[in-house]
């Protein structure tokens, strides 16, 4: 299985890995999935950090790309159809960060892993992580 963690997941995996549930714990550590991380993930993070919304233990850059091998997951970059994508979504949620994530999900044939339930009323295919 294909998932593309969302960037509470991938803080939560490190961080507060009991807010996430035994199914999504079980299909991270499952070496038979590929995990992926997108860039627009380590924009997020970036941006938290620079406005002092998000501590972190070293710098974003080491930090992201460590805790991605820790987990070995690729980096997803954003390409134009990704970005097309973003223009069918219908607007039940206003997030650029999530709604990339979601067209990123639906043309890469992958299951997003999130605990937001917004995304949920999108259809996509979920893995839902929330314990």
């Amino acid at each position: 299985m294909r998932l593309l963690l969302d960037t509470q997941c991938l803080l939560w995996w490190f961080t507060q890995p009991e807010r996430l549930n035994s199914a999504a714990i079980e299909q991270i550590a499952c070496e038979d999935n590929e995990l992926f991380f997108s860039v627009a993930s380590a924009w997020e993070i970036a941006i938290k950090v620079g406005i002092g919304k998000l501590p972190l233990p070293e710098p974003v850059d080491i930090y992201v790309a460590s805790r991605m091998r820790r987990l070995g997951a690729k980096s997803l970059g954003i390409v134009l159809p990704h970005v097309c994508r973003v223009a069918t979504l219908p607007l039940l949620h206003r997030d650029p960060f999530d709604r990339i994530l979601l067209a990123q999900a639906q043309i890469e044939k992958m299951k997003l892993v999130t605990a937001n339930e917004i995304l949920i009323q999108y259809g996509i295919e979920i893995l839902w992580a929330k314990g």
